[in-house]
């Protein structure tokens, strides 16, 4: 779904939809949950070894944003994320063509907005992960997700999805 149809539906009629789909869904990531548990050791907590941490040379590749906001325009198009960014669309284009560089407030935002939708489309298939993120998410206290990300940023809509794909409800 393109995100300007979005804003055309009316707010009930989304509503209904948006819960429709994502109680579908909820129900198909329950059944994959179960299966992928059987196939891993889920009891093991995250430990790093080591004290030490040596990054390599190439490793400051990490530090282009340009391949994520890349994924972001071809994901959503340049006028939605220049929207979602908060951009000017020609500005959005040329941080893409790297003809400017991206300022430190834009490459944080740029950074959680592509966090926030990898993992929302791991959860959810793109129909249902629009519809997710331009509805009431009772996790985020009946906000919609691209509000929250916009004024408290990815970390409250990250806990959101980790929820939604670990089965809570609110």
């Amino acid at each position: 779904m393109v995100w300007q149809d979005l804003s055309s539906l009316s707010t009930a009629r989304s509503f209904c939809r948006t819960q429709q789909i994502l109680l579908r869904y909820t129900g198909d990531v329950g059944l994959l949950k179960s299966v992928s548990r059987r196939n891993r050791h889920t009891g093991r907590k995250w430990k790093p070894s080591g004290s030490a941490v040596v990054l390599l040379p190439s490793a400051e590749a990490l530090n282009d944003l340009r391949p994520l906001l890349t994924r972001i325009v071809e994901a959503l198009g340049t006028n939605s994320a220049a929207r979602l960014l908060d951009a000017d669309r020609a500005q959005v284009s040329r941080w893409n063509a790297a003809k400017e560089p991206i300022s430190t407030e834009m490459g944080r935002r740029i950074v959680d907005l592509h966090d926030v939708l990898t993992r929302i489309l791991r959860v959810y298939p793109p129909a249902a992960a629009s519809l997710w993120l331009a509805g009431a998410e009772p996790l985020l206290g009946g906000a919609r997700p691209i509000d929250v990300l916009t004024m408290e940023g990815a970390s409250p809509v990250i806990r959101a999805i980790d929820g939604i794909a670990q089965g809570a409800y609110a």
